[in-house]
């Protein structure tokens, strides 16, 4: 009897929830994805490793060489979910930890910022200090703000933001997926 009164009181509800991006980039950068970048030498890009696929950033200038002064971005696709209650989670793997240059913000249809998001959500699973592991490790779901225009999510990484003593952070960042989804 329990059992039935449990799967009647489930099914009563409507659970509806829409994807709007479920990227794992195997087949590497969408074409609606764009990316940009302040030094052309470095700027996010597919790499492949074992399987894993990822977009890939680094500020690192090589053994014994200073890092980049960098900063590049990488835009989703825009998204119109002003009406939405929405939610994006994304994974990473990090290392050789010399800081956290990894932020996330919300930027308009002309790429400019609107509102950054508060990066307590993933600046802990920046952790990797002297090693390369390529250990994935996801945020929790992080809840996007409901903004009156159309907007992409863009992931910045900013070496001089991120870096310690005015060395710029030379962490490397391998984004290997990004999901939004709407109820």
């Amino acid at each position: 009897m329990r059992t039935l009164l449990l799967f009647l009181m489930i099914s009563s509800f409507s659970f509806s929830q829409e994807i709007l991006i479920s990227e794992n980039f195997s087949e590497g950068l969408p074409e609606d994805w764009t990316v940009e970048t302040t030094n052309s030498q470095r700027n996010w890009m597919f790499k492949n490793f074992r399987d894993f696929n990822y977009m890939q950033m680094s500020a690192f200038g090589g053994r014994g060489k200073p890092g980049y002064k960098v900063k590049a971005i990488l835009h989703t696709p825009l998204l119109d979910i002003s009406d939405k209650e929405c939610k994006l989670k994304f994974s990473f793997a990090d290392a050789y930890k010399n800081g956290q240059p990894l932020y996330v913000s919300i930027t308009n249809a002309q790429k400019k910022p609107i509102k950054n998001l508060n990066p307590k959500d993933w600046e802990s699973l920046v952790n990797n200090e002297a090693k390369y592991d390529n250990n994935e490790e996801s945020t929790p779901w992080i809840s996007l703000p409901k903004i009156q225009q159309a907007y992409h999510i863009s992931f910045i990484y900013d070496s001089q933001k991120g870096g310690k003593k005015s060395k710029p952070s030379t962490t490397i960042i391998q984004l290997s997926e990004v999901d939004v989804w709407c109820e």
